[in-house]
């Protein structure tokens, strides 16, 4: 009879939990994911000047490889992320002068390469957009950015502003996966220090464009 009623009062112990478990199942954990990249930029803007004869003239960074490494969690759905990229800009100058005698306009690039040294900070939030079963995933990204100029010889200077960006990832073998990352940021102020600027020129507020490919290695499922 004590057996009995043992046996019963375990079952009943156990059902609650048993229910809770069919009807609430745990919510499915995030996971850390770290990984590299390796990428170009462009960047528009930064100066505006005009020339002796009304030409427009303009001084930008120009085109660095930009080396990353960095952070996400979350899950399927939401991520956060932090990313570090380090990259040497060349300075372009560019002139366009008005078109004579009927003929176009002709443009002229004149190059320095590895002119400055860029340092970028990203903190990002990102969520799922377009997730094909067993394929690639599309996720647009907001973010926050800190980057750091610096050159020989002059004090560096910092930066801050916002990029938008867009990444289609897709898994590799095992818990790795690949992403392709486009960006388009933006900073307030210019790279360039006023002073150092020639009369002619002014700074302005510069764009950047930037494409890149990464590896990421996923974990703590």
């Amino acid at each position: 009879m004590l057996s009995r009623v043992g046996s019963m009062v375990m079952l009943v112990a156990a059902a609650p939990s048993g229910l809770t478990a069919q009807g609430y199942p745990a919510a499915p954990r995030g996971h850390w994911a770290v990984g590299l990249s390796v990428g170009t930029a462009s960047f528009a803007g930064a100066t505006r000047g005009i020339g002796p004869t009304g030409e427009a003239l303009t001084f930008a960074p120009y085109r660095p490889t930009m080396w990353g490494i960095g952070v996400t969690y979350g899950g399927g759905g939401g991520r956060v992320g932090l990313s570090a990229k380090y990259g040497e800009p060349g300075l372009g100058f560019r002139g366009a002068p008005s078109a004579t005698d009927g003929g176009p306009a002709q443009g002229l690039l004149l190059i320095a390469e590895n002119a400055y040294r860029l340092a970028s900070f990203t903190g990002s939030i990102s969520t799922r957009l377009v997730s094909l079963r067993g394929g690639p995933t599309l996720r647009p990204s907001l973010g926050a950015v800190v980057e750091r100029w610096s050159a020989p010889g002059t004090p560096a200077r910092m930066l801050l502003g916002g990029q938008g960006g867009m990444a289609l990832q897709f898994a590799l073998s095992g818990a790795f996966e690949a992403a392709i990352e486009g960006e388009l940021g933006f900073t307030a102020a210019s790279p360039f220090r006023p002073e150092d600027l020639p009369e002619e020129f002014r700074a302005t507020s510069t764009w950047r464009k930037s494409l890149a490919v990464g590896v990421y290695w996923r974990f703590g499922r």
